[in-house]
């Protein structure tokens, strides 16, 4: 059965409107018919039954019943990513929601390529937005990842020490060779666990000492140096498995 998106706030009565992105797809795409049943998911934690009742530009479905309630995992994972190039970025974002990423947190480094203008910026946060729709889909996820805005370093940094209660803060870097994720107390309870990870280049001598005295903790993957990308979504999967997520 297809699964589609809704606002709550378009609820009214047991009828729900869809927006007209998820609407095009159901009329000008599937082509799906009046009275066929989809599955309704309000990326809270909630799915739904549903039968399609009129066609169009805001497609209105009658909510049959709600079907499960995706109550939030034990230790949420919040990933500090600085940004990557385009395509290795939309990567990561859309294998971080498929992987349980409860935050995602982009920032720029001193190493990042490139900068944004405001319009490339907005188009990006879009692209963003739909690629993490489309996993929550493709992964039966009912919650939607947080995606922020993007951040500076510092003000990244800045996030991560105020966010309370506070949590283990765990920066990947290739020149640690003597702290590893077996070396972290998984016992100690924590509301959440923050990683992050660099750009192409790498984090910076001085980037590494800032963090390092607001409360990160550098830690090694290991003696193979990894591709940004592939980098992130093995420290995904390794602190999702120590925390029991997956």
């Amino acid at each position: 059965m297809r699964r589609f998106l809704f606002d709550p706030g378009e609820v009214k009565g047991s009828t729900v409107t869809l927006c007209r992105e998820e609407s095009h797809h159901i009329t000008t795409v599937l082509r799906l018919a009046v009275g066929t049943g989809v599955e309704l998911f309000d990326g809270c934690g909630n799915l739904f039954l549903g039968e399609i009742e009129e066609l169009g530009r805001g497609v209105k479905v009658r909510l049959l019943d709600r079907q499960q309630h995706s109550s939030p995992q034990g230790v949420g994972l919040w990933l500090f990513q600085a940004d990557l190039k385009a395509k290795k970025m939309d990567f990561v974002i859309q294998k971080a929601t498929e992987l349980g990423v409860e935050r995602f947190v982009p920032f720029i480094s001193s190493r990042s390529q490139g900068r944004a203008k405001e319009e490339r910026r907005k188009r990006k946060t879009e692209r963003w937005r739909k690629l993490i729709e489309g996993a929550c889909k493709q992964s039966m996820r009912l919650t939607l990842m947080r995606c922020d805005e993007e951040l500076s370093m510092a003000a990244a940094l800045d996030m991560a020490m105020s966010a309370q209660p506070p949590g283990p803060r765990l920066l990947f870097w290739e020149k640690e060779q003597d702290f590893h994720l077996s070396d972290v107390d998984w016992r100690q309870s924590a509301e959440r666990v923050c990683i992050m990870l660099g750009p192409e280049g790498g984090f910076s001598e001085q980037e590494v000492i800032a963090a390092r005295r607001t409360g990160w903790q550098t830690v090694s993957l290991g003696q193979h140096l990894l591709r940004a990308e592939t980098a992130t979504i093995a420290a995904i999967s390794i602190v999702q498995h120590y925390l029991g997520n997956i």
